[in-house]
C-alpha cells in the first residue's frame, strides 16, 4: 500500500523548527501581569494580579514594556498605593517575554532582602510563567539563581543596593529599576551619584534607543527630593476623574475647601467638586477612581513621563484614614511631613530661615526656676556636646502636647581628653542628678546623649556602664529617622577591641532642625494668645543670649552637588551651635521614649505616676510602652540650686540618689 501525505517530512519538520522560534506575539505588560502574574501580598495576596485595584499602573508598565518608544519615567507616590508591583510586573514580563540583563536597586541592604524575601521570589515561586523560567536558587551550577541574582535563559536580574559602588559598578545592563529614589546617598563613598552609577551601566543601549529605566520614589524634602527633581523635569503627570455631576476633569487634592471631613472621630470625610460643587461620599471614591485617566500638566519638547499619585486617588486607602492621619498629626512638624510625604506624595516644605533671637528673649518666663522639671515635664533627657577644652550641656522636659522646657543649660568647662577627669568628671555630676519636680519629689533624667564626633573614643569609654547612655552621632540626609538603630563599636579606652561594646546612635538631624524651627516660631500666651500651642517652647529668664544664638544658628541653604542643587544645613558666619546640637539630640532622645507615639491613656498613666504625691505613689507601677516610668526618689533627696551661673553643678547632686527608671532592669 502506498501512503500519500498532504506535506512532506521535510515541511512538517521545518514548520515545527519556525514555530519554536518564532516570537511570541506581542503582549503588553499589563496583560502579560493579568493572565500571570500572582501577587505575593495585599488585598489579593496569593491571586492573579487585579487590573482594577491598579488602573494608575498600567500606564506606567505598559510605558516599561518592549513596544513602547518611552526610555525613562519617574514616579512620585504616597505609600501603599501599588507601586512595588510595577517593579515585579516590569521584571516579571521581560524574564517572560523580552530577556536581557536587568537590576533592581533598593536604597539598604535590608531594603533588598525584604522585597526578595517578601515580594519577588513569592511572585516568581507562584507564577508558573516564571517558575519554570527562573533557575532556582539551590542549583549546583554556577548559572544557578542566588538572593541577588535571578538567573534565565537570555538575561539576568541583579538585586543591587545604592550604598554599594561595588554592586552599582558590576555590569551593562539594559533596564534598570531604581526604587525609593530619595533614600539613596548623595555621593557613594566619594565615587559619585549612585543614580548615575547606575545610568553608566545603561550607555551600551544609547544608540539602540531600546534601553529602559524607572524612578520610583515616595519624596522627602521641598527642594531636596531627587524624586521631586525628576517628576518636575518630566511632563508631570497626574490621576483625573470625571465629576459625576458635571462630567468634568479634576484631580483629587488635600485641600480642606474640597476635601471636607471632622476634626474628630467619625470624621466622615468627602470630597466636594471644584467645578460643580457635586458631593463624592467615601463610599463613592473607588467608583470615580475607575473611570480616572493620567493627563499631563505640564507638556513641552523634549521631556519625558513622570507620574504623581497619591492615597488620595488610590482605591486601597479610604479618605477617613487620610483624614484621620492629619487630625493625629496636631501640628507636630515631623508628624506633618512623613503625612504630606507618605500619604500625600508630596515633598514637605521644610523653613530654613531662622527665627531672630531676640524675639525669642522676649518671651522667657520670670516663673520658670533654673533646675526645677515643670509640672507637665513628664519626659526628662539630658545631652552634651564635647569640645576640646570644655562640655555644652542641655536638660530638657517634654509634656503630652510636646511642649518643652529647657530646664538647665550650661559650659562645663576643663579638658575632654580623659573621661574620668577634667570636664568629664563634671559632666556625670549633671547625669547622676536628681532633679526636683513641682510635687516634692526628685527624678534624674530618663535618657541622657552625648556626641561622639569628637574625642569619640573618650565619649565611648565615659557612656560604657552608664545605665540610659547613648554615645549619638549626627547623620545628615532627609530621610533618616529621629534616632536609628544603634551600631556596636568595639575600641576601649586604650585603642582594644571588645566584644558587646558601647553602640553609637546616629541621629538624623536635618528633619529635627526643621521642626525644631517650626515649634520656634509658635506663638504662645505671651504673645496674647488664649493658650501655648503643641510643641511651643519654653524658657527661662536665666538663659542668656549665647544660648539663644546658638539654637538659631544655622540655616537651610542651596548647595551645588555634583551638578545639581540640593539642600543643606548651614553654620551662619561666625556662630556657634553647640547648644543647637544638644537641643536637637535631646529631641532625638525624647521621640525614642515615646514622645510622638504615646497614648492619650499612656500619657495619663505616665502623670498618675510622676506627679501624683508621694504618698500614693507605687514604686512597682511602671506605664505603658514605649516608656518604663521612673521609681520616685526618696523625698529626702537635696533640692538643686536655684539661679546657678552657667556652668555651675550642684557638687551634692552626686550623691542625690534617685534612680532613673534604666535602673530597674
Amino acid at each position: 500500500m502506498k501512503i500519500s501525505l498532504a506535506r512532506s517530512a521535510l515541511a512538517v519538520i521545518a514548520g515545527a523548527m519556525a514555530l519554536a522560534v518564532t516570537p511570541p506575539a506581542p503582549l503588553p505588560p499589563s496583560a502579560w501581569a493579568g493572565e500571570n502574574l500572582v501577587v505575593p501580598d495585599g488585598p489579593r495576596a496569593n491571586e492573579r494580579w487585579d487590573r482594577a485595584l491598579g488602573l494608575h499602573c498600567v500606564e506606567i508598565v505598559d510605558a516599561l514594556g518592549p513596544d513602547s518608544l518611552e526610555n525613562e519615567i519617574a514616579v512620585m507616590k504616597s505609600a501603599q498605593t501599588g507601586f512595588t508591583t510595577v517593579l515585579i510586573i516590569s521584571a516579571g514580563h521581560s524574564i517572560d517575554r523580552d530577556p536581557c540583563r536587568m537590576m533592581i536597586v533598593q536604597p539598604t541592604s535590608g531594603a533588598l532582602s525584604d522585597f526578595n524575601k517578601e515580594k519577588l521570589q513569592p511572585a516568581i515561586e507562584a507564577s508558573p510563567a516564571l517558575a519554570k523560567k527562573v533557575r532556582g536558587v539551590t542549583s549546583r551550577s554556577a548559572e544557578g539563581s542566588t538572593a541577588t541574582s535571578k538567573q534565565f535563559a537570555g538575561g539576568s536580574l541583579t538585586l543591587a543596593i545604592a550604598s554599594s559602588a561595588a554592586d552599582l559598578r558590576s555590569k551593562t545592563i539594559k533596564k534598570a529599576f531604581l526604587d525609593e529614589i530619595d533614600e539613596y546617598p548623595d555621593d557613594l563613598d566619594g565615587q559619585g551619584d549612585p543614580i548615575e552609577m547606575v545610568e553608566a551601566r545603561q550607555i551600551s543601549f544609547l544608540a539602540t534607543g531600546d534601553w529602559k529605566r524607572l524612578k520610583i520614589s515616595t519624596p522627602t524634602v521641598k527642594g531636596a527630593s531627587k524624586i521631586e527633581a525628576a517628576y518636575l523635569a518630566g511632563d508631570q503627570r497626574r490621576w483625573h476623574v470625571a465629576c459625576p455631576g458635571c462630567g468634568d476633569r479634576f484631580v483629587f487634592e488635600f485641600d480642606r475647601k474640597h476635601f471636607r471631613f471632622n476634626d474628630e472621630h467619625p470624621y466622615q470625610a468627602h470630597y466636594v467638586t471644584p467645578c460643580c460643587g457635586t458631593i463624592i461620599e467615601g463610599h463613592e471614591k473607588n467608583a470615580v477612581y475607575r473611570a480616572g485617566e493620567y493627563r499631563p500638566t505640564a507638556t513641552r519638547p523634549g521631556v519625558g513621563r513622570s507620574y504623581h499619585f497619591c492615597a488620595m486617588s488610590s482605591p486601597l486607602v479610604p479618605w477617613d484614614e487620610i483624614a484621620r492621619k492629619f487630625v493625629e498629626a496636631n501640628g507636630d512638624p515631623l508628624k506633618l511631613k512623613a503625612f504630606y510625604n507618605l500619604w500625600l506624595g508630596l515633598p514637605y516644605e521644610v523653613r530654613g530661615d531662622a527665627p531672630d533671637h531676640v524675639r525669642l528673649m522676649e518671651r522667657r518666663e520670670s516663673d520658670m526656676t533654673r533646675g526645677h522639671i515643670p509640672p507637665l515635664g513628664l519626659i526628662l533627657v539630658g545631652s552634651a556636646d564635647v569640645q576640646m577644652r570644655g562640655i555644652y550641656y542641655e536638660i530638657k522636659a517634654y509634656g503630652p502636647d510636646r511642649q518643652k522646657w529647657i530646664v538647665d543649660a550650661g559650659i562645663i568647662e576643663g579638658e575632654t581628653n580623659d573621661p574620668h577627669a577634667g570636664a568629664f568628671l563634671k559632666l556625670a555630676e549633671v547625669y547622676e542628678r536628681a532633679w526636683p519636680d513641682a510635687y516634692g519629689g526628685y527624678r534624674r533624667v530618663d535618657a541622657f546623649g552625648v556626641d561622639s564626633g569628637f574625642r569619640s573614643h573618650v565619649v565611648y569609654t565615659w557612656v560604657r556602664g552608664r545605665n540610659g547612655a547613648f554615645a549619638l552621632k549626627g547623620l545628615d540626609g532627609w530621610s533618616r529617622p529621629a534616632l536609628g538603630t544603634g551600631t556596636a563599636v568595639d575600641i576601649d579606652f586604650n585603642g582594644k577591641r571588645i566584644r558587646n561594646g558601647v553602640h553609637v546612635w546616629g541621629v538624623g538631624t536635618w528633619p529635627l532642625k526643621g521642626a525644631h524651627y517650626d515649634d520656634l516660631r509658635k506663638e504662645g500666651m505671651k504673645a496674647g494668645q488664649e493658650r501655648d500651642p503643641s510643641g511651643y517652647c519654653h524658657f527661662g529668664t536665666w538663659l542668656d543670649e549665647v544660648y539663644f544664638r546658638q539654637i538659631t544658628s544655622e540655616y537651610l541653604a542651596n548647595e551645588n552637588f555634583r551638578g545639581r542643587v540640593r539642600r543643606v544645613w548651614k553654620v551662619r558666619a561666625g556662630e556657634e551651635n553647640h547648644f543647637l546640637d544638644c537641643t536637637i539630640y535631646n529631641d532625638a532622645l525624647a521621640d525614642y521614649l515615646g514622645l510622638s507615639r504615646m497614648t492619650t491613656d499612656e500619657w495619663a498613666t505616665l502623670a498618675s505616676e510622676r506627679c501624683a504625691p508621694e504618698v500614693v505613689k507605687r514604686p512597682d507601677l511602671f506605664s505603658p510602652q514605649p516608656l518604663a516610668v521612673q521609681k520616685p526618689n526618696r523625698p529626702d533627696a537635696p533640692p538643686a540650686t536655684d539661679g546657678a551661673e552657667t556652668g555651675d553643678v550642684d557638687e551634692r547632686t552626686a550623691s542625690a540618689g534617685g534612680d532613673s527608671f534604666w535602673d530597674e532592669y
